[in-house]
């Protein structure tokens, strides 16, 4: 159980196995946060307590907060001080069918060690895949890190090692985030992300980014001499292929790989390697130093 690769609990004790009948291996019911652990801390912690107990309410299951961060707290001192933690909580075990009532939630929690992607992929870039596969409209789901990546799994399938990450459309069209990111574009002065009220996750990244660091570069550049051609405001909006594809620079982002710049979408389209996003990637890395290390 404690092995270098291997640390987890389940419900407080060690294990490496969960019940049969729990209703998240059954049905999806449940959610999960991958969160980045740095020198035995979780930075952005609070973010994805906040998303994972707002979201938990969505689907009824009753997460005891303060049992969860016990149990975080548990892990965080057996495993190594850098690394991968996987948060799971599941609607609980229960019998055959949908409904669900008067269930206690499971609780998983593992380490995982860091991925080794290159250095490259921050600071020269990296080439997207064109994902046919496409999101499903659900409103009622929308922007929620549940337990059915189903999509993914399948986009992810698409392609080997040649990409280190996918865009994907939805039925529409419309570009909706990368496989295991969200995007990020600029164009004519201002940073857009594509609108999450129809499908994809709402990334802890994604909300750090937008309520954090470009808000307050934001405020700084009120105050300051703005730098010319820099600016930091973003909107949520509908975004077409043909939106993304005449945007003058493009990143991916997420908890654990903080921010990617991307330079091709196969042979769709390119961007270049711009001063926007290299300041906004300054700004997460003199805020979270992790981010800025080797992957």
């Amino acid at each position: 159980m404690s092995s270098k690769n291997n640390v987890c609990f389940f419900n407080g004790e060690p294990a490496n196995s969960v019940p049969v009948d729990d209703r998240g291996l059954s049905y999806g019911h449940g959610l999960f946060e991958t969160i980045r652990l740095s020198n035995g801390s979780a930075p952005l912690w609070n973010y994805h307590f906040s998303r994972l107990t707002g979201d938990a309410a969505k689907l009824s299951i009753k997460i005891d907060g303060y049992l969860l961060q016990g149990y975080l707290e548990q892990l965080i001192m057996a495993c190594p001080a850098d690394g991968i933690i996987k948060v799971i909580v599941t609607a609980g075990s229960g019998g055959r069918g949908y409904r669900s009532s008067s269930l206690h939630p499971n609780y998983l929690l593992q380490w995982f060690p860091l991925s080794d992607h290159p250095v490259s992929h921050q600071t020269l870039g990296i080439a997207l895949k064109h994902c046919q596969h496409p999101l499903s409209h659900s409103p009622q789901l929308a922007g929620i890190k549940h337990l059915n990546r189903l999509d993914q799994v399948v986009a992810r399938s698409e392609w080997g090692s040649k990409y280190p990450e996918g865009l994907m459309l939805d039925q529409q069209g419309n570009v909706i985030e990368a496989v295991s990111s969200n995007l990020f574009f600029y164009r004519e002065g201002v940073w857009l992300t594509p609108k999450l009220d129809q499908c994809g996750v709402k990334g802890v990244m994604r909300q750090y980014l937008m309520e954090e660091l470009m808000m307050e570069q934001q405020i700084g550049q009120s105050t300051e001499q703005q730098l010319p051609g820099l600016s930091n405001q973003v909107e949520e909006v509908t975004c077409s292929l043909d939106l993304l594809l005449s945007s003058e620079e493009v990143f991916v982002c997420n908890s654990i790989i903080g921010i990617w710049p991307v330079l091709s979408l196969e042979s769709r389209g390119s961007w270049s390697l711009g001063k926007h996003t290299e300041r906004l990637q300054n700004s997460l890395y003199k805020a979270l130093p992790h981010y800025g290390s080797s992957l």
